[in-house]
C-alpha cells in the first residue's frame, strides 16, 4: 500500500488516497502526518509503512491512508490548518496568546528584560540577513520556552540586540515542506486507546533520535539514520493529533472533506451532534481562537482540551456550547 501511494503520487504530482473508510466508533479517532524529512525520494514508502506497523503493534488500526507532494500541503494551506496556534503567534506575536500564555510572557519579559516580545516573522523583518533556519538555530540556542499551547518563546537577539522571540521555529519548519520532491504522508487512525496514551507510549520524544525503538519518532528515526538524515526536535519525522477536537478536525481536513463530508461524519464529531452541539458551534472551534472561559480567563480550545479522555473533552465542549461564547451559537 505504501509503495503504491508513493508511487502514484510522484507519478502525478498529485494526492494518491486509498479511499474512503467507514467512520469508527472507537475511543481515539486520529491522523498521524508523516513529516517531509522522512518522506524523501529514497525513504518515502519506507517511512510510511513503519509508520503502519508501527500503529499495528500499538493498538491503533489505520483507516485510510494518503500522500501528497509536501508543496501541495503547504501551498493549499493544510499545514496552516494543522498547527493554526503556531501560525498565528508566529504571525501575530503577542496579540494571539491565551490568558495563561500571556502572563507566562509577562513573567519571562521581566526576568529578561528585554521589554517586548515580536512573533516570528516580525522578526524576520528586523534583520536583513536572517533566514528561517538561521532563526531556528539562534532560538534553540537560547532555548525555547513553552507558554502556552503552540505557544514558545525564545530569548535571543536580533540586530545584536536582546529579543524575545515567539514560536521562533515556526519559519524553517514551514521551510521544510518546500524542498523538492518531498512528500507529506497522511494516516486516519482509530485505537480503543486513548489520545493521552497514544502520545505517551507510542508516539515518543520529541527528538527521533532519543525515542526507544518501538515508537513512531524511534523507528522512522532508525530509518532515518539508515538513509543518512538528519532529525533533531524541530524535524521531528512525525506529529499524531494531540487530543480528540485536533483529531476531529484533521480527520476532517484530510480525509471526510475531499470527500465532500462534513465534521460530523468524524466520530467525534458525530459524537457532539448527538449531544445538540450545532455545526456553527463545532465549526468556530476549527481554528483555534482563543475562547473566554467563565472566569473571564481566554484559552486555546486544542490546548484545554490536548490528551483529556474522550468523555472529558465531551464534558468541556458541551459546557462551552452551553455559555455559546464565541462559539456561534
Amino acid at each position: 500500500m505504501a509503495r503504491a501511494l508513493v508511487v502514484r503520487a510522484r507519478a502525478t504530482g498529485r494526492r494518491a488516497d486509498t479511499g474512503p473508510a467507514p467512520t469508527p466508533r472507537a475511543v481515539s479517532h486520529v491522523v498521524v502526518l508523516v513529516k517531509p524529512e522522512v518522506m524523501t525520494a529514497g525513504s518515502a514508502a519506507d517511512a510510511l509503512a513503519e509508520a503502519v506497523r508501527v500503529l499495528g503493534q500499538g493498538d491503533a488500526g489505520v483507516l485510510r491512508a494518503a500522500v501528497m507532494p509536501a508543496g501541495d500541503f503547504l501551498g493549499r494551506g493544510y499545514l496552516l490548518l494543522h498547527y493554526p496556534r503556531l501560525h498565528r503567534v508566529a504571525a501575530d506575536g503577542p496579540e494571539a496568546l491565551s490568558s495563561g500564555a500571556r502572563e507566562e510572557l509577562g513573567a519571562l519579559l521581566a526576568a529578561s528584560g528585554t521589554g517586548g516580545a515580536v512573533g516570528a516573522y516580525e522578526a524576520m523583518t528586523r534583520e536583513a540577513d536572517l533566514s528561517p533556519a538561521a532563526l531556528d538555530e539562534r532560538c534553540r540556542a537560547a532555548g525555547i520556552r513553552k507558554l502556552g499551547s503552540g505557544s514558545y518563546a525564545s530569548v535571543t537577539e536580533l540586530n545584536g540586540r536582546p529579543a524575545t522571540v515567539l514560536n521562533g521555529f515556526l519559519p524553517s519548519l514551514a521551510a521544510g515542506y518546500t524542498g523538492p520532491g518531498a512528500l507529506v504522508g497522511l494516516l486516519e487512525c482509530h485505537s480503543h486507546r486513548e489520545i493521552d496514551a497514544l502520545r505517551g507510549e507510542l508516539l515518543g520524544p520529541l527528538h527521533p533520535f532519543h525515542a526507544p525503538p518501538a515508537s513512531l519518532r524511534g523507528a522512522l528515526g532508525a530509518l532515518a539514520r539508515e538513509h543518512g538524515t538528519g532529525l533533531s526536535e524541530g524535524r521531528n519525522a512525525v506529529h499524531l493529533s494531540a487530543g480528540h477536537l485536533e483529531g476531529m478536525f484533521q480527520a476532517w481536513r484530510y480525509f471526510a472533506a475531499p470527500d465532500g463530508e462534513g465534521v460530523g461524519s468524524t466520530a467525534f464529531g458525530r459524537s457532539l451532534a448527538e449531544r445538540g452541539v450545532s455545526p456553527a458551534a463545532v465549526a468556530a472551534l476549527a481554528a483555534d481562537h482563543n475562547l473566554a472561559e467563565d472566569s473571564g480567563e481566554t484559552v486555546s480550545p486544542h490546548g484545554a482540551t490536548e490528551n483529556l479522555p474522550r468523555a472529558a473533552v465531551l464534558d468541556r465542549v458541551l459546557r462551552w456550547a452551553a455559555t455559546g461564547k464565541g462559539l456561534g451559537t
